[in-house]
């Protein structure tokens, strides 16, 4: 018998994100001298943690069949402890189901949306799916061992739901605040910076619409880091209207993009808690957000640190826009009190968080 914890990490569909970043950070701050890590995956992950463990790539055909996978690994293993870390709601519910309740298993159940993110849906069947998720959320998260989301508006929104303590951890984004030299001035070109997947989650839609409506259409330059499935709908909106407009790929590195931005913009409909947002203020940049759940509040001080936009609203945000491109100042005073204020974001307070959490569970 083995006398080392054992700690499943389950990510069913990786790519390269705030969800991927977070839970690879975690993994990598983990002592394997006290800890064994086995990372469960559905799809081929493009980036693995550094850290050496052991990965497995499922090949189910769904999150729900690949536990059949999962299960017999996990009988099969040796360890006397055993910890099972899954995140998002479609994976935590049967989390919950076939590890703690099939096989009296300790569940870490982690968040990295707000539970709105159920009530968008892009079809009937997908309607479908998330009420009865929606449903298991209700029944199932009670008997998780401890539950955790990435701000506390979702906490407490979730915790309101299910009736039982939830706790939160902020994602761990970022290591120092980088000062900026350039400062932008009023009648110059204006070069916008949004980094997201092209989902209809993060509405790039109306930032675009936003742009096209602004009197300073010519002057400004907007570049979209991402990937997903919108592409071609958004790129044929940039063409359409003529904005200046590029659509980059994800990069691993994105420093040179904060550096040479002058504004940062997240149309959101929904989010857990955006690591981009906390990078942007890390870098100086004055930042215009919808009003999402959750994170958005969090993060620009209940709009002292930030502008707060409401959702799909381009008219307010082109507005927003056009208060920048005249007179930036009070978003640079808001800027400095986001950044004053970011701390509870660290890379290091937050993996000692998650240390933590491992240790008493």
């Amino acid at each position: 018998m083995n006398t080392k914890t054992k700690v499943y990490f389950f990510n069913p569909y990786p790519g390269i994100g705030g969800a991927d970043t977070t839970i690879n950070k975690i993994i990598n701050s983990i002592d394997l001298n006290s800890y064994e890590v086995e990372y469960f995956t559905i799809n081929k992950t493009k980036k693995l943690p550094q850290n050496k463990i052991k990965y497995t790539q499922l090949n189910s055909i769904s999150t729900f069949f690949s536990f059949y996978k999962i299960i017999k690994i996990i009988k099969n293993d040796k360890n006397k402890k055993k910890i099972f870390f899954s995140m998002q709601y479609f994976a935590n519910v049967w989390s919950i189901l076939f590890i703690k309740l099939g096989l009296n298993i300790k569940t870490i159940t982690y968040e990295i949306n707000h539970l709105n993110e159920l009530k968008y849906h892009k079809n009937f069947i997908d309607f479908f799916k998330k009420k009865i998720i929606l449903i298991f959320i209700k029944l199932l998260y009670k008997y998780s061992t401890i539950v955790v989301t990435n701000s506390l508006e979702s906490s407490m929104d979730l915790k309101k739901y299910i009736n039982r303590k939830v706790y939160t951890i902020y994602n761990p984004c970022f290591k120092k605040v980088i000062k900026r030299e350039k400062k932008y001035k009023s009648k110059k070109k204006l070069e916008i910076l949004n980094i997201a997947r092209l989902t209809h989650q993060k509405d790039q839609i109306t930032l675009l619409k936003a742009i096209n409506l602004s009197k300073f259409k010519n002057q400004i330059k907007l570049i979209i880091i991402g990937y997903g499935p919108l592409k071609i709908k958004l790129n044929e909106f940039i063409n359409n209207h003529s904005l200046n407009c590029k659509i980059i790929d994800n990069k691993t590195n994105l420093q040179k993009y904060y550096a040479k931005a002058d504004l940062f913009i997240l149309s959101s409909l929904y989010e857990g808690l955006p690591t981009v947002m906390v990078e942007a203020a890390s870098n100086c940049l004055p930042i215009i957000s919808s009003n999402f759940k959750s994170g958005s509040k969090e993060i620009l001080c209940s709009g002292k640190g930030g502008y707060i936009f409401k959702k799909k609203d381009h008219i307010e945000l082109s507005n927003l826009i056009n208060k920048f491109f005249k007179d930036p100042s009070t978003f640079y005073k808001k800027e400095i009190i986001c950044r004053k204020n970011i701390n509870k974001f660290s890379i290091n307070k937050n993996i000692k968080l998650f240390k933590n959490l491992f240790n008493r569970i």
